[in-house]
């Protein structure tokens, strides 16, 4: 037993150290991997610019532009044809089923405090009917990386009388969500970081399969197998460090992958995540009924906690946010899942430990509690595994 324990401590360690130095590391190696796009509404058009890093020039479209500020602007105006055909290529806005076509008018060299210089590509579109709803496809400079970003800012509306300012995020784009609409009545911007703790507690919440995964967990967590059966722990103490081991697992298990699912570092098929997930409740569920992993149930935990990681992280994905604040953003919303985690536990816990000592829940509980989590996740897991549910 005690060779079990030095096992499962030692991944603990293995885990949060991965996960700590993977995050900080990837994450700030790229925090500035973005480009801009501006937008204003006229009555009739659209008009702003894109402003693209020299380095992305250099490294991405293979433009050979000089470190010197002033011969760097005169390259950017003399490659600037080129730069314009590749947005045309990987951008374009389209409103009511048409595309809008873009003229650029105008190309410059700009300096960022703290962010260094920037090419500008200014354009504006003819005259056509400007709906509330715009859908935009935006690739730009996702090529072999997988941690850009662009962003989409709108400075003005004339046609609703609105003035978001120089710096309003209206969407953001990245290799895994390049194609949005963009709803002028209904803009939204960035989520700030204490919404993404929200969002983390919201998602646990209405994730009924990560929901049912922890009772799985929990269901035995107040009771210990003797002479073949059931019964009670002894001790509150004891529940509790069952439920604190189980827990602890799962936790570093979907924070390794949350922020790995996050880096997009690890890509799964969602298909793949989402039928390992109902699958990990249909197993966890059968070894209450039939325990047969006693000694390894961590190991099992801390597997399927991966997945359950990387469900967390498809949907943190969606959520717009720059990748400067991405450290920020991982942290928030996995404290908000173990928020929404914690508040779980302290549901079940307490209930299932007032009714450790009654035979109706050593006899029953585990087996036909179990057995219908088992029927529910199995339905699930045909449902995903064959796409029926698309």
């Amino acid at each position: 037993m005690r060779n079990v324990t030095e096992l499962n401590t030692g991944i603990l360690r293995a885990a949060l150290l991965i996960f700590l130095l993977t995050a900080v590391t990837q994450a700030w190696g790229h925090a500035t991997g973005e480009n801009y796009v501006w937008v204003n509404v006229h009555q009739d058009h659209l008009e702003g610019r894109f402003e693209i890093r020299l380095d992305d020039l250099r490294s991405k479209l293979g433009l050979e532009i000089s470190n010197d500020a002033e011969v760097a602007g005169q390259q950017i105006v003399a490659t600037a044809a080129t730069v314009e055909d590749y947005i045309r290529q990987h951008f374009a806005i389209s409103s009511r089923g048409e595309t809008v076509p873009l003229t650029f008018t105008e190309a410059a060299l700009f300096e960022a405090r703290k962010l260094g210089h920037f090419a500008q590509y200014y354009y504006r579109t003819p005259a056509f009917d400007v709906s509330d709803q715009l859908t935009v496809r935006n690739t730009l400079l996702f090529d072999d990386d997988r941690f850009h970003r662009s962003l989409l800012l709108v400075e003005r509306n004339e046609k609703n009388g609105r003035d978001y300012g120089p710096e309003f995020t209206a969407l953001v784009f990245s290799p895994a969500n390049d194609a949005q609409e963009l709803v002028f009545d209904d803009i939204r911007g960035l989520l700030s970081i204490r919404q993404f703790v929200w969002q983390g507690m919201l998602h646990i919440w209405i994730g009924i399969d990560h929901v049912l995964f922890l009772v799985a967990l929990l269901l035995p967590a107040v009771l210990v197998r003797r002479n073949g059966s059931w019964a009670p722990v002894e001790s509150l103490g004891s529940a509790l460090w069952n439920v604190l081991k189980v827990v602890t697992v799962f936790t570093v298990a979907h924070s390794i992958t949350l922020a790995l699912g996050a880096l997009e570092i690890i890509q799964l098929p969602s298909r793949l995540v989402e039928s390992v997930i109902a699958l990990s409740i249909i197993l966890v569920a059968l070894n209450n009924i039939y325990p047969k992993f006693q000694h390894g149930t961590l190991i099992i935990i801390f597997v399927f906690g991966l997945f359950h990681g990387l469900g967390f992280a498809s949907v943190m994905g969606q959520l717009p946010f720059r990748m400067q604040d991405l450290i920020w953003v991982v942290l928030a919303f996995n404290v908000g899942v173990e928020i929404g985690q914690i508040a779980i536990v302290a549901v079940i816990v307490p209930v299932i430990y007032w009714m450790r000592t009654q035979a109706v829940y050593q006899k029953a509980v585990p087996v036909y509690g179990s057995a219908s989590l088992i029927l529910i996740a199995s339905y699930w897991l045909i449902e995903r595994a064959l796409g029926l549910g698309a």
